[in-house]
């Protein structure tokens, strides 16, 4: 049943709502990344911060939920599930996803400082008069924190660790007990936490992938032709089965890239308008998420994969950093995972506070986060990622609404 309401939810019409509001930003803004390239990226430098968590690590805390065991994991299933084309796509839609990104977050941050109130998507339905639009998408939220927020980043590094040897059961509770100080900690805690995890976790996971690519590079050329050949089914051409094909690896490359890089669920913004960066900036910000995660860190993972022809992350590491690889796999994912749960606490929390000022219904929260996570671990990994992907859709359509009715405050 959650694989059927999966399909249903990522079928043609969510894919062409997603791709296709992030082409018209991008035409609008006149290819935006591309021209203003620039000052992307001294807005990182130079960005200035008015509140308790500087923008710096709101940055992180977005990137926290974003780069990482989707980028990962998400990227091998992806390619296991639509072929070496899924990345394609993934491409494709990531690129048009830059722009929806720097709308919700230009859109939401300019909202939150007028309001002077740390918003989200909901904020902006709410503004809208469309309220019970904002509560189905601060519902959807609080549920996607569960699922890919949570659980699915928990079970992708008790995979991992479980290749290790180690017990799965053992694993829940250790990475738990964790989660304990940062997610009670609050959300002031959790953007401290991250912006000294997210850059740890990238650089070591990064320098390996590098590694097994540049060792394999002769391989690099049959990788992408496999990547092109695959997305146009022209690889099952003689199968009679090249319509399916492209479908399943469109399907999957989309619905895998916005659960690794968020763009147009709404959830980025929320660290953002904490953080108190300007809404340009904020905007400039978001184009930032998107292309670390799907051009550098999946695309090299899905690089190394492809030219080692390996069918999953703990293989390849195993195969090229002998019994140390699933050791330094684990380690990596887990503080991938870790980054990114207390990331979704961080959202979920101003989405509760959006629903109730009742302050027990945000620590009743924090300990059903850290209960799920463990429950995270020891579940099956095909049902989390389908929760994953529905809960992803739920969050979609609502963000993506305020999205379009609000387009023409956007500022390029």
């Amino acid at each position: 049943m959650l694989d059927l309401l999966k399909n249903v939810l990522w079928s043609f019409p969510t894919m062409a709502l997603l791709t296709g509001t992030g082409i018209y930003f991008t035409f609008k803004s006149r290819f935006y990344p591309i021209r203003r390239l620039g000052e992307i990226i001294k807005s990182v430098k130079n960005a200035e911060s008015s509140s308790e968590i500087s923008s710096l690590r709101g940055l992180m805390t977005a990137l926290g939920g974003t780069v990482g065991v989707g980028s990962i994991t998400g990227v091998a299933y992806a390619i296991t599930q639509g072929g070496a084309g899924a990345l394609f796509w993934m491409w494709v839609s990531s690129f048009f996803c830059m722009m929806l990104k720097y709308a919700e977050n230009y859109l939401t941050v300019k909202e939150s400082r007028s309001r002077g109130v740390r918003g989200s998507a909901a904020t902006l339905l709410s503004s809208m008069g469309k309220k019970k639009t904002a509560v189905f998408f601060a519902f959807s939220g609080i549920l996607a924190s569960f699922g890919s927020g949570n659980m699915a980043q928990a079970n992708a590094f008790s995979l991992a660790a479980a290749e290790t040897g180690a017990d799965k059961i053992t694993v829940g509770i250790i990475f738990s007990l964790l989660l304990i100080p940062a997610v009670l900690g609050g959300q002031k805690i959790i953007a401290r936490l991250n912006g000294v995890l997210v850059p740890v976790a990238a650089v070591l996971f990064l320098a390996a992938a590098l590694g097994i690519t540049l060792y394999n590079f002769k391989e690099i050329p049959h990788a992408f032709k496999d990547i092109f050949k695959s997305a146009f089914g022209i690889s099952q051409a003689g199968a009679g089965i090249t319509g399916t094909a492209i479908s399943l690896a469109l399907r999957t490359g989309v619905s895998k890239g916005v659960f690794s890089h968020e763009a147009g669920m709404g959830s980025s913004p929320i660290a953002h308008s904490a953080a108190g960066t300007p809404p340009l900036v904020s905007a400039r910000f978001g184009i930032i998420e998107v292309f670390a995660d799907t051009f550098a860190v999946s695309t090299l993972t899905a690089l190394a994969l492809l030219t080692t022809h390996s069918e999953s992350t703990e293989e390849m590491f195993f195969v090229y950093f002998g019994s140390t690889g699933p050791i330094l796999l684990a380690a990596a994912l887990g503080i991938f995972a870790y980054a990114a749960v207390i990331s979704w606490c961080f959202y979920s929390e101003s989405l509760i506070v959006f629903l109730s000022k009742k302050r027990s219904f945000v620590f009743i929260y924090r300990i059903l986060a850290i209960i799920s996570a463990f429950f995270g671990c020891i579940y099956n990994a095909g049902g989390i990622w389908n929760i994953a992907d529905i809960f992803n859709a739920l969050m979609l359509f609502p963000n993506l609404y305020a999205l379009i009715i609000r387009r023409k405050e956007i500022l390029y």
